[in-house]
């Protein structure tokens, strides 16, 4: 057999590295510089953050600027039209109250009873949630039961119950029957996150270098478990601002003269036909709230997620 001896053009000599080379090296990112990239990328995220914003930040400013004016009524300025005045962009109602002003309360109302709610519906579920999967055994079982018994209730009907029977027209009994009546989806979500983070290896390091129950489920695994979680968060304000927009329609929420975008539709059958465009600026609002709520969880849930790749631009 021939044998081949190598050639200088078949050979490289690789020459050591000097401080004055550059070297190309990737910079390290943190997960949460990872998932602000991964959320910039879902534009329509972006956009749904943008209008969540201006509506909360109309919501705040413009009620509390103008205090009680949405609930003034001039019987010399009814049912004018809209972008007639500017004190008046959107028109007035049947009693000369001004749309536009009713309106950013309305929305105030809506969106401080379903952030509210949310936040309810989080504290317990998350507190269940990581007891059940952290302890496991008969507490798993107990509080598992207790979840499959709530989703059993008709779950509108229950709200309107406890709204009957507590009072109605209030907005924190309103918060307080949607919070207890949904919060079975973030306990599921999180007693399934700590099931798998059980036998993870960090937390049995945590476990062998000495670390204890309430600080390995704290400091550990609850974080590692609150993606879902803030996702589920973000969907459940529309269905907040959904349910009480209900509930309101029905007359079972909030109570004129203050302000929801449930009441707001409440005279649907006298308006539809007298003057529609009233009609038009509550039912846009709660379609905006529900748009921009739905795709910032699309956003946050990519986002979130570990498995998703960055596109390099």
């Amino acid at each position: 057999m021939e044998r081949i001896e190598p050639t200088a053009a078949s050979t490289r000599v690789l020459a050591p590295i000097s401080d004055t080379d550059e070297v190309d090296l990737i910079p390290v990112r943190t997960y949460w510089q990872l998932v602000r990239q991964r959320f910039v990328q879902h534009r329509l995220a972006v956009i749904a953050l943008f209008l969540m914003l201006v509506l909360v930040v109309l919501a705040i400013v413009v009620p509390t600027l103008t205090g009680q004016g949405y609930a003034k009524t001039s019987l010399s300025t009814t049912m004018r039209p809209p972008f007639q005045s500017l004190t008046s962009p959107l028109g007035t109602n049947q009693i000369g109250q001004d749309m536009f002003l009713r309106l950013m309360k309305a929305m105030q109302t809506s969106l401080f009873i379903g952030f509210m709610a949310v936040v309810i519906i989080a504290a317990v579920g998350v507190t269940l949630g990581a007891i059940a999967g952290f302890f496991g055994g008969w507490i798993d079982n107990v509080i598992m039961r207790i979840v499959d018994v709530v989703l059993s209730l008709p779950i509108f009907f229950l709200i309107v119950m406890i709204v009957s029977f507590f009072g109605k027209g209030d907005a924190w009994v309103v918060i307080i029957a949607i919070g207890i009546t949904g919060w079975t989806l973030a306990c599921r979500l999180v007693r399934a996150e700590f099931l798998k983070l059980r036998d993870a290896d960090f937390v049995q390091a945590a476990r062998a270098l000495g670390a204890g129950r309430m600080r390995i489920a704290a400091r550990h695994m609850l974080p590692a478990a609150l993606a879902p979680v803030v996702v589920a968060a973000t969907l459940g304000i529309a269905d907040s601002v959904v349910t009480e927009a209900a509930l309101s329609f029905l007359g079972f929420g909030i109570s004129p003269p203050e302000a929801s975008l449930g009441n707001m539709l409440r005279n649907f059958e006298e308006d539809i036909q007298v003057r529609p465009i009233l009609l038009v600026w509550p039912s846009v609002t709660i379609v905006l709230i529900v748009l921009a709520a739905s795709f910032l969880g699309d956003g946050l849930r990519d986002a979130l997620d570990p498995r998703q790749r960055i596109e390099k631009k």
